[in-house]
């Protein structure tokens, strides 16, 4: 009777253990185009992106023409979430969509077509689940990509 004691108050230590040992990946900086669509993060919470990516390397503020348009910023390895009433509403990423910084022009325009052009960036017009989703990418004086940005466009 001692024997199946010991298994019963152990087998349901097993699961736990390996949940939690799975639950620790989510702590690590990843890069978020990985393992999915960049664009889902745009509407993340500081919840979110503490369970995901843990404690960003760098937190800084980054001041609004107006009060309203101050923003919280976390920097990780893949980038920086720009953070509005508790929820991400732009990322600046290293590389997205086949894109990385230091590429250039025709590199873009192959991997995202044309997009809407100004002095010094590109605008694209990405498909969005809940919201419109804009990707702006910034060109350096010997165009090539210095930024890559993703943005709610209606924020």
């Amino acid at each position: 009777m001692g024997v199946n004691r010991r298994r019963v108050r152990r087998a349901p230590i097993l699961p736990l253990l390996f949940l939690l040992c799975l639950g620790g990946a989510g702590f690590t900086q990843t890069d978020p185009q990985a393992s999915q669509d960049p664009a889902l993060l745009i509407g993340a919470t500081l919840t979110d992106l503490l369970n995901r990516y843990g404690v960003p390397k760098q937190v800084y503020a980054v001041r609004g023409i107006a009060a309203w348009q101050d923003d919280v910023v976390f920097v990780y390895d893949s980038g920086e979430f720009y953070i509005f009433g508790n929820r991400v509403w732009q990322l600046k990423l290293r590389s997205a969509y086949s894109i990385k910084e230091g590429d250039a022009k025709t590199v873009v325009n192959r991997a995202l077509g044309e997009g809407r052009s100004f002095e010094g960036y590109t605008l694209f017009q990405l498909p969005s689940r809940i919201w419109p989703i804009t990707l702006r990418v910034n060109w350096d004086t010997s165009s090539r990509v210095s930024g890559i940005y993703l943005f709610r466009s209606d924020f």
